[in-house]
């Protein structure tokens, strides 16, 4: 390996402020998105950017189908946002669809389109009122005693700035606020993130003849051990779609990459691709009912699980998980398991909760350390690795995203900062709008 070289390289440069608002909003994925309708709905002027040409993240470009369940009694804990969203995308469904599969709020959402959820949630953050800027890539923040004063953006036109009185960062890998001098975490004890996944989806495959999902794994098993197939998966990770000759594949898997390394994140893209390739051979060699499989549609963007973790003014356990813990000033509820997918190889870590129990998520997780006016509205918040397994989902990140969002805009109208908002308040406000909390 060459020896690292570094180059002395600065600049001065006349940035145009192009907008300035009451909450910007960086990242348009579902948390974002639920920070961006809740603080909207509250009167506050709202910027949401976004690096690419679309809202959605990882629910988008990542193509992570379907949605994790994160239910108590049958019944969606992520609401309103969240609900508005699932019954938007459902709209969009065909009349036939929609008599196949009537919407249902305890519905675990088994189909989303990540086309469809793209569209849904541009139409709820615009009908809220707030206002997109797409194609703009976070670059830097400016500072003034503690407090953010501009976010600056990488566009086509050069450079831009954007002035607020709150930030949002959504994310989802703590940039704005690693960028702003708070405090992160990274990883396991180890300091090794859970695994990457590119997902991707097939269709032409005979629904009839294709064996049970136990068979199929022991097809891959055997050709595993007879040196048939290399890769690190202990199983094959698939879900259903709208179509019976349709499959989402959530398989593949990236270790020891550090994905805000963007080095390794390009060769974490790199890599998962080569895995695709060889599961779309090995189905169509050995699985019955495979044979003509077709590539329907990749991810765009290799999935994350898991990178920084923003220390904020209350550090939130695992040990709550095994709890249930339940905090007057909490601002989200989750049921879904601890669920580590290996961060070095092969295996998952799997604890379950019960269907009718939940543990809650305090306000302090999404205030971080070291900046007075930064909320965390993504899965980027304060807990420790094995509780971040169980928080990051895209449900909870969408109600997480929706607490910051209403936090900002009590915030502005007490005139306080984030850290001396009563979290109670923000749950009492959260309920009013429908929350189930």
């Amino acid at each position: 390996m060459s020896e690292e070289k570094t180059l002395s390289y600065s600049f001065q440069a006349e940035v145009p402020v192009i907008a300035e608002c009451d909450v910007l909003i960086v990242g348009g994925g579902p948390g974002g998105f639920g920070a961006g309708v809740m603080a909207a709905k509250q009167g506050a002027n709202v910027i949401v950017a976004e690096r690419y040409g679309a809202l959605g993240g990882m629910a988008s470009y990542g193509e992570v189908t379907p949605f994790m369940p994160n239910h108590a009694n049958g019944e969606s804990m992520d609401r309103p946002v969240f609900a508005a969203w699932r019954k938007r995308m459902w709209d969009y469904f065909s009349d036939e669809e929609k008599k196949l599969h009537p919407f249902d709020t305890g519905d675990k959402a088994p189909f989303l389109s990540k086309d469809i959820a793209m569209l849904a949630m541009e139409d709820l953050l615009l009908e809220a009122g707030a206002k997109i800027l797409y194609h703009h890539t976070l670059f830097d923040v400016r500072k003034r005693d503690g407090r953010i004063t501009e976010v600056l953006f990488h566009t086509k036109s050069g450079l831009s700035a954007v002035r607020a009185k709150i930030f949002i960062d959504s994310t989802g890998d703590g940039d704005l606020a690693a960028l702003a001098g708070c405090p992160v975490e990274m990883g396991n004890s180890e300091g090794l993130c859970q695994p990457m996944t590119t997902c991707f989806k097939l269709d032409h495959i005979d629904a009839a003849r294709k064996p049970s999902w136990q068979e199929i794994g022991e097809i891959y098993k055997k050709a595993k051990a007879e040196g048939k197939l290399d890769c690190l998966r202990e199983n094959i990770l698939a879900f259903g779609t709208l179509h019976d000759d349709c499959i989402h594949f959530n398989t593949t898997r990236i270790i020891r990459k550090n994905a805000t390394n963007a080095l390794e994140l390009s060769q974490a893209e790199i890599e998962g691709r080569k895995e695709v390739r060889k599961y779309i051979k090995f189905l169509r060699e050995n699985v019955p009912g495979f044979e003509n499989a077709q590539l329907k549609s990749l991810a765009h963007h290799v999935g994350i699980r898991e990178t920084r973790r923003i220390r904020g003014l209350v550090y939130q356990t695992s040990d709550d998980f095994f709890k249930r813990a339940k905090y007057d000033d909490a601002i989200a509820r989750v049921n879904y398991p601890i669920d580590i997918h290996d961060p070095s190889g092969s295996g998952t870590t799997m604890h379950y909760m019960e269907k009718d129990q939940w543990y809650e998520l305090r306000y302090g997780t999404i205030v971080p350390l070291n900046s007075e006016n930064l909320l965390m509205g993504c899965r980027a918040i304060s807990v420790d690795h094995a509780l971040h397994s169980s928080s990051r989902i895209m449900p909870a990140v969408c109600s997480l995203g929706q607490a910051a969002g209403m936090a900002a805009a009590l915030c502005l109208q007490e005139n306080v900062l984030p850290k001396e908002l009563d979290g109670k308040k923000v749950r009492e406000a959260l309920k009013k709008e429908g929350a189930f909390l």
